[in-house]
This record gives C-alpha cells, structure tokens and sequence, in this order.
C-alpha cells in the first residue's frame, strides 16, 4: 500500500511555480573548475554533466546575490532623441560566507593554500590534504562554473527544489580580513563577474540556437 501527502514532487510543481515564485534563502553551491567553452557550442544538460569534480562547497552562505546592470550602448535618434535601440548588459554574482573556508578561499579569494599530503579519508570522503598555511599576495583566480542548489516557493507556499548555473564566475579574488572583538562577527565576501557564455538553448523551431547567457534557473528531476 502506498502512502502520500498533499506535498507535490519538485519536477510536477516547477511548472507552476515558476510562473508566481518566492526566494526566501540562499544556495548551497559547489564550484568546479571553468567548464570548456571553447569550440563548439554546449547545452545545459551538457554543462551540468562536465562538472564532476568540485574544487569547494559552499553551505554557509548568508547572502547570494545577483545583479545585472545596463545597457552598455544605447543608440538614440529622432527629434528627441529617444532611445531607439539598447545594447549590453554585465552581471555580478556576490556572495557572503558566514565561515571562512581555506578551499573557497584558495579558488575564488586569490589565497594560496598551502598543504602537505596524507592518507587521512575523512567521513564524507577522500581528503588527501592537511592544511599547513594561508597566503595572499597579488594573486588573481581563474573564471569558475558554479552549480546552486536551493528552493523557490510557490504561490501556496510550497518548497520547490531548483539548480541555479552559472556558467562562468570570474572571482574578483579579494580577500578582506576584519577582526573586531565588539561588532558583528567577519563574514567573507566571494564576489565576482559573471561572463556572458554561448550556450545552446532550444527554439521554437524545435533546434537548439545559441545564445548568451550568465546564469540558468533549472529544473530538478524527481527521482
């Protein structure tokens, strides 16, 4: 016999949640190195199954936040002036850590960390490395691909399960260290830009066209 609630499955519900949502809380996320974007072409589905080996996760943060900022060119005419056509945007992804995390710090803050090897596993896995010092200097981080899980509300308020991709995060790898024993305690900012990538996205052709993009909202399959 089975058994149910008046709870509806994540991939049935995205749907109709999409169409009227709410963002109540933040990501966890974990950051690969840059997928490949040279070449021909990729679709999401592609994008997501080439990230395999995270370099960090990031399941402390306070705020997540993107923003897009516009137009880069704006081309006018006509007795007024009006605008006639808008072109560019750019966008940042900015994140807050509630904890300092020497492995996020190493791959998007511009640290460097510094480790011997061992043959420790801890319990969630393989960990080969025990940490030995923290370094900063003049160096800058790569671009990343990050992959957000989370969840949106519906209009009954109703969790809904979400993957949010960005294609490729630039890190600004900066990396500021404050230390007040009467304020409020450090949090640890992990900013960045994020790059407009061609990706390959369906039409209404039925092919998949290619189109800039910084980010995706996705769904998340029920299993």
């Amino acid at each position: 016999m089975s058994n149910y609630t008046r709870l509806v499955s994540s991939s049935g519900s995205f749907d109709e949640m999409i169409r009227r949502f709410g963002v109540v809380t933040v990501m966890n996320a974990d950051v690969y190195p840059a997928v490949d974007f040279s070449g021909t072409a990729k679709t999401v589905s592609e994008v997501v199954s080439a990230c395999t080996a995270p370099i960090c996760h990031l399941d402390t943060l306070k705020v997540a936040n993107v923003t897009v900022e516009g137009p880069t060119k704006t081309i006018t005419g006509g007795q007024y002036a009006n605008p006639l056509i808008k072109f560019g945007k750019s966008a940042r992804l900015e994140m807050q850590d509630a904890l300092g995390n020497i492995a996020a710090i190493d791959a998007l803050c511009g640290g460097v960390a510094e480790w011997t090897a061992t043959s420790y596993t801890d319990p969630e896995g393989s960990n080969t490395r025990v940490y030995k010092a923290l370094h900063f200097g003049e160096d800058f981080n790569g671009p990343k691909t990050i992959i957000g899980d989370s969840f949106f509300l519906d209009k009954d308020g109703n969790q809904v399960k979400v993957k949010i991709l960005f294609y490729q995060f630039l890190p600004d790898s900066i990396f500021n260290l404050t230390q007040d024993a009467e304020g409020d305690a450090t949090v640890f900012d992990m900013n960045g830009d994020l790059l407009t990538t061609v990706v390959k996205v369906p039409h209404q052709n039925g092919e998949n066209e290619e189109h800039g993009l910084f980010y995706s909202i996705l769904e998340v399959a029920s299993n």
